[in-house]
């Protein structure tokens, strides 16, 4: 049996239950919810590395990480020498990419194959261009750790590739997928997300990552 083990935020934590859902009669997994709701880079390191480096420290059993932050991060921040770093400067990105680097590295050390899940497109097309940095400094420092960066910008768009809240399930039944707020996913959004993680699982293992 392979166990899965899923950090990260809000998002993370819907993909942690959507993922359990979706393995619960599957012998081959077992998925371990690891999320912390608010959880963001931003913030102390208490909320996004301890949880990775306290489960580390205490259950080796995991093979396989699944990740996704982004969704808090859209705000200044504080450096560890106590600068402040606005949003979207060159300081920022070089600090929060070396925080993002922080979590490759003890779970790359481990020997965890990793999925780095991107953030999805949202209602705000503010808050969607946001996402869009943010993934791209995901995407660049995992490539650098071996890990797979998985996006999930589109999906599920409307035929322009924009937001919408409605789509195909994973039975091709036209649900609602999203929630009201525009960000976060429907039960029925989660599995469709973890229908494409797993489906990433067989080359995740055949290419030794």
């Amino acid at each position: 049996m392979q166990t899965i083990v899923v950090f990260g935020d809000s998002q993370a934590q819907g993909i942690a239950g959507g993922l359990q859902r979706a393995l619960l009669d599957d012998p081959r997994y077992k998925v371990l919810n690891r999320t912390h709701p608010g959880a963001a880079l931003v913030h102390s390191d208490t909320e996004w590395l301890t949880p990775v480096v306290s489960f580390l420290a205490k259950d080796k059993a995991a093979q396989i990480a699944v990740v996704m932050f982004g969704a808090n991060d859209r705000l200044d921040m504080r450096d560890d020498d106590g600068s402040y770093l606005h949003f979207r400067t060159d300081a920022w990105r070089d600090t929060y990419a070396k925080r993002a680097d922080k979590i490759l590295t003890a779970l790359t050390g481990a020997r965890l194959k990793l999925i780095w899940c991107g953030n999805p497109i949202a209602r705000s097309p503010t808050y969607s261009d946001d996402m869009k940095y943010i993934n791209d400094i995901y995407a660049e420092e995992v490539a650098k750790f071996g890990g797979e960066f998985l996006p999930l910008w589109s999906v599920i768009v409307n035929d322009q590739g924009q937001f919408t809240a409605y789509g195909p399930d994973r039975n091709g039944v036209t649900e609602r997928m999203r929630n009201d707020d525009g960000i976060h996913f429907t039960a029925a959004g989660y599995a469709l997300i973890a229908e494409r993680i797993i489906s990433a699982l067989p080359s995740l293992q055949a290419n030794g990552r």
